[in-house]
């Protein structure tokens, strides 16, 4: 229960984590395949987070932990260019749009407005359409784009009101 509160607080605070199973020394015939879907099934929202198995008392895979460590701040420095963070939204939009049941869900353009954790603006006609799963959607496509697989990302959106010129 304490692992769950605790990653469960990492998510909502758009924290990088490392998943860490310690002891591995005592298991040597473990199929760590299975731990690892365990561990993800069980602490939602850190599917993207890496799992690392180590001895500490032996020293075993320390080092690649702590490498890991520095791997995941600087995934949380990348930068997203406007324009290419836009081609991504496009071709995520063209991909998948959300299920907007009955309206027409519009996802003008987007920009990075954080590091540290990673966080992108978007503008849209109407916010609600993009929240839940199809937010889940984007952000994996945002991932898989930007070379930062294993950080989350905070997605806000912004309703942009139309612009009528000529009116007094």
């Amino acid at each position: 229960q304490v692992d769950k509160s605790l990653a469960a607080y990492c998510v909502e605070h758009y924290k990088p984590v490392v998943l860490v199973g310690n002891k591995i020394d005592l298991a040597p015939d473990l199929d760590l395949k299975k731990w690892d879907a365990y561990i993800k099934q069980q602490l939602p929202g850190l599917d993207h987070a890496p799992v690392v198995f180590m001895s500490a008392k032996d020293g075993m895979n320390v080092d690649g932990m702590l490498e890991l460590l520095f791997e995941l701040r600087d995934q949380t420095k990348v930068e997203m260019p406007t324009a290419r963070l836009n081609r991504v939204l496009q071709d995520a939009r063209d991909q998948q749009l959300p299920s907007a049941g009955g309206h027409f869900p519009k996802m003008l353009y987007g920009t990075q407005v954080g590091t540290e954790p990673l966080q992108v603006l978007i503008f849209v006609n109407e916010p609600r359409l993009f929240r839940g799963q199809y937010e889940r959607f984007l952000v994996q496509q945002l991932r898989e784009a930007f070379d930062c697989p294993e950080v989350p990302i905070k997605v806000s959106w912004k309703r942009r009101e139309k612009v009528v010129l000529g009116g007094d």
